[in-house]
């Protein structure tokens, strides 16, 4: 079943889906020798849209031709389950840490995309910031870079919770989602400083929630003809 959230499978000729191509595209630019191939996403505050843009930007690396993972490490709020009409109950990620369950019986599938695969946040009633912070996690990341050529993680808001900057330490890049007309720009610079101070690579930032007019015009390459529409 396809939620309104996923408009990357829902209207594949839209202009928001031809937005998440182009970051896909920028992404794989900088991602020379696969210098990038774990990747975080988190936002400033909640609500800014990072867990469906990372189901969105998962899709479009699936549609590509690249083996996707997509971990859902915010345990405190997940969403990854909800966008992609995944049961609630079904163990991931907090029952394979806590419990050291195998990933393979984990992973979730879907349909129509055979390259992308899921590991919901799973059931465990457990402190989120133990588990991130674990041993346990960082095999599990160590393992995925030898099953998958893309692995991205949605964790909560850096200012709300340490969990992303824990998680920073173990991946190659962070994807700082910022709301447009929501987000206060101390909120975002105070984000990259708690960033910084573990050393993460921000990759770059990720403007949502932006209005476009209806009859807005914009230039669409066409691949195929070699010229623009």
């Amino acid at each position: 079943m396809t939620t309104p959230s996923l408009i990357t499978l829902s209207d594949p000729s839209s202009y928001v889906t031809e937005s998440y191509k182009l970051l896909r595209t920028n992404l794989n630019f900088k991602n020379i020798n696969n210098k990038y191939q774990v990747m975080l996403m988190t936002s400033a505050g909640k609500e800014e849209g990072k867990s469906t843009t990372i189901c969105n930007l998962a899709i479009t690396f699936a549609q590509s031709d690249k083996r996707v993972l997509l971990i859902d490490a915010d345990l405190r709020r997940p969403q990854v389950s909800a966008i992609f009409d995944i049961n609630k109950r079904k163990k991931g990620l907090s029952n394979m840490l806590a419990d050291a369950m195998p990933l393979d019986t984990l992973i979730n599938k879907i349909d129509s995309l055979d390259k992308l695969e899921i590991l919901p946040a799973g059931t465990k009633p457990v402190s989120p910031t133990e588990l991130l912070n674990s041993e346990a996690f960082e095999t599990l990341i160590t393992q995925c870079r030898e099953e998958y050529d893309v692995i991205l993680i949605d964790t909560p808001p850096v200012l709300s919770f340490a969990d992303a900057s824990i998680i920073a330490k173990v991946t190659d890049g962070v994807l700082l989602v910022v709301a447009s007309n929501e987000t206060k720009r101390a909120m975002v610079v105070e984000a990259k400083k708690n960033l910084d101070k573990v050393g993460a690579a921000i990759i770059g930032v990720i403007l949502t929630k932006v209005k476009f007019k209806k009859n807005a015009n914009y230039y669409r390459y066409d691949y195929e003809k070699g010229k623009t529409q």
